[in-house]
């Protein structure tokens, strides 16, 4: 009786064991993946990330819809410089591009971290780092390169007077003159912002623009990056360059390079003759020669007229 329900239970066994196997042929292995990803921004003292111009504060996560791109610009404070980006324990400092950076297809969450040091605490490498190289000793040394930018502020074709510029968030701010002539020192290569306003003090208008040094450019060029950033391309080993910033009437501002003014000439009063004393003190040799053909010329001028008519009337008397 043992043997037989032992039998029985194996039969069911087997019969249950070929179900479940005919049953895993139709289920379906699946895995979810998500719609979206989180990107954390950390960085320290010594600049700002922005994102679509605004400022975020270190720490800040932010959701990204998956495989959307994401573009994080980065200022640097006036006496500071990016040292690296570094994206989940990776450094990507080499992708940053006229001080942004262009995440494209986001397909996983990150950490991103960004750190900034002072301009003097950056030194070239030891020959002993591992980074050393050979082909470029001044690897690791501040590579920020510092302009002089003058121009004018101009509200459509016309001069700006008294307009406020304020740079980066007020790192660096100044006004323009009557003429709407202005000048500022210390502008880095990299990303900035720039906000114009009226003399009452409200907004007239603002824009973002990257500085950029070229081995190759001859002259300062403008020109549009994708998202409306406008890089300014200096040629290396120019100091000072010409900006010329035009408010338009929607708010935006169009930067252009400016020009050398030419210098006025000078229109010299042409001295008039009532004015002897002083035409002799200011033009003493002009005033010789003209006293010279005066009172030398006129006598000698009667002396001429004198002598052709005493050579007529000799004829006549001949004839």
């Amino acid at each position: 009786m043992k043997k037989a329900c032992s039998a029985v239970l194996c039969l069911l066994l087997c019969c249950a064991l070929q179900l479940g196997v005919f049953g895993l042929g139709s289920v379906e292995v699946s895995t979810v993946v998500p719609s979206e990803h989180e990107i954390t921004v950390t960085y320290n003292e010594g600049g700002y990330v922005l994102l679509e111009g605004e400022i975020l504060p270190s720490g800040t996560t932010l959701t990204v819809e998956r495989f959307d791109d994401l573009t994080l610009d980065v200022i640097c404070q006036s006496a500071d410089h990016l040292k690296s980006v570094v994206i989940n324990g990776e450094d990507v400092t080499d992708q940053m591009l006229y001080g942004q950076l262009s995440l494209t297809d986001v397909h996983t969450d990150m950490d991103i971290v960004f750190t900034f040091e002072k301009c003097a605490d950056a030194k070239p490498l030891d020959p002993s780092d591992p980074d050393y190289d050979p082909e470029d000793p001044n690897k690791g040394a501040d590579e920020c390169v510092h302009f002089d930018v003058s121009g004018g502020v101009y509200r459509g074709d016309e001069p700006f007077p008294n307009a406020g510029l304020v740079f980066d968030f007020g790192e660096i701010e100044t006004s323009a003159d009557e003429d709407g002539a202005y000048a500022v020192d210390d502008i880095k290569d990299g990303f900035h912002t720039v906000t114009i306003y009226n003399p009452d003090g409200t907004v007239a208008g603002g824009t973002d623009f990257s500085v950029t040094v070229s081995d190759t450019a001859t002259e300062v060029t403008v020109t549009k990056l994708p998202d409306g950033t406008q890089l300014v391309t200096v040629p290396e080993g120019v100091e000072s360059i010409l900006l010329d910033f035009i408010v338009n009437e929607d708010g935006t501002v169009t930067i252009v390079p400016g020009t050398e003014s030419e210098p006025e000439v000078p229109i010299t009063d042409i001295p008039i003759i009532s004015q002897t004393g002083a035409l002799i003190r200011e033009y003493p040799v002009a005033a010789g020669a003209t006293l010279v053909l005066l009172f030398g010329g006129i006598p000698f001028l009667f002396f001429l007229l004198r002598r052709k008519k005493k050579e007529e009337a000799d004829e006549n008397t001949a004839v």
